[in-house]
């Protein structure tokens, strides 16, 4: 496997709601490296999963009411199926988009102090 897996979601109905809960899942089966907010539809999470909780995010994301798309449970699967390792951790970008957020919400980047 060449760079993170690369994988997406659609999540529909309140936004902070489902950020919490697609944290939850990632935190269920390995750690949130990073998370950025694009307006109120996009978000990009990177993360990390555990090779031994990898065949559980799946099943954990649709339960957070953020099913990963096709091609991104297909990508997951035959990661989790890889026996080149069993130790350690996968990389992973997760983007999701919100069609029920709002494309006007403004990030607020503190300012840095000097």
């Amino acid at each position: 496997m060449n760079g993170p897996l690369m994988l997406s979601a659609i999540v529909r109905g309140d936004r902070n709601e489902a950020i919490s809960r697609i944290e939850a899942a990632i935190s269920a089966c390995g750690w949130l490296v990073e998370a950025r907010a694009f307006s109120g539809l996009y978000m990009s999470f990177q993360l990390e999963l555990e090779r031994p909780r990898m065949s559980d995010f799946a099943r954990r994301m649709r339960e957070a009411g953020a099913a990963l798309d096709d091609p991104s449970e297909a990508a997951l699967a035959a990661a989790a199926t890889d026996t080149s390792t069993r130790e350690g951790a996968v990389a992973a970008a997760l983007g999701v988009t919100f069609p029920d957020g709002n494309p006007d919400q403004r990030q607020v980047i503190p300012r840095v102090p000097g």
